[in-house]
């Protein structure tokens, strides 16, 4: 059986991570809009990142979907394998996307938190959260990773704000180029930054994608 994967040309390498950082993102977004949002606002983080797996895993076997979705799967709670730590021991990212279309595959990771009068920002940009992709226990080969926000209070505007104030204060802890900045990924999500983060030893730099999803009533 001849297999539809390949590696991408240099020359077609940067509009495919484009469209790939836009996919898994767009498959995020329609994941999450399969969630009976008035039960999330008062759920933990695992349990609204398995509802938008399960939302993504819709999106992918629904024949109404656009061809692109074929190249995608969808990974709910996956562990992340390194040198150091194995079988129940291992470190487990919240949901991984990887593209089947190229060799080697492409894949993205996302931590998600929540965000409400329990958590606030210091845990998404703590050792748990951000910190995560900084020390590169998450993404060690990939330059690209995401974060996902749960907003169950307030709402995402008061939480960017405090959230970018927290990385502008503390912007030489967080690694070179992590001023926040917003950026538009997809049009459905109007919630998203950007920061680049210096990692250590031999790692290459990485940037976070930084999106908010409305979890309250």
């Amino acid at each position: 059986m001849k297999s539809r994967s390949k590696s991408i040309a240099p020359e077609k390498s940067a509009v495919y991570h484009v469209r790939f950082i836009a996919h898994v993102h767009l498959l995020v977004w329609e994941g999450f809009m399969r969630v009976d949002r008035a039960s999330i606002s008062t759920l933990h983080e695992p349990a609204i990142s398995g509802l938008i797996c399960e939302g993504i895993s819709l999106v992918l076997d629904d024949a109404a979907s656009p061809e692109w979705v074929d190249d995608y799967e969808i990974h709910d709670d996956p562990p992340v394998h390194d040198a150091k730590r194995l079988g129940k021991h291992r470190r487990r990212v919240d949901i991984k996307l990887a593209s089947r279309r190229s060799r080697p595959r492409t894949r993205f990771s996302f931590e998600a938190k929540s965000l409400n009068a329990n958590a606030g920002a210091a845990d998404y940009l703590g050792k748990e959260g951000l910190g995560q992709f900084i020390t590169g226990a998450y993404s060690a080969d990939q330059t690209v990773g995401g974060m996902l926000a749960y907003v169950q209070t307030d709402d995402c505007d008061r939480w960017q704000a405090r959230i970018e104030s927290k990385v502008d204060a503390a912007i030489h802890q967080l690694g070179l180029g992590g001023r926040w900045t917003k950026i538009a990924i997809v049009n459905q999500l109007t919630h998203t930054s950007q920061t680049i983060h210096k990692r250590p030893g031999k790692l290459r730099n990485i940037r976070i994608i930084h999106t908010m999803l409305d979890c309250t009533n």
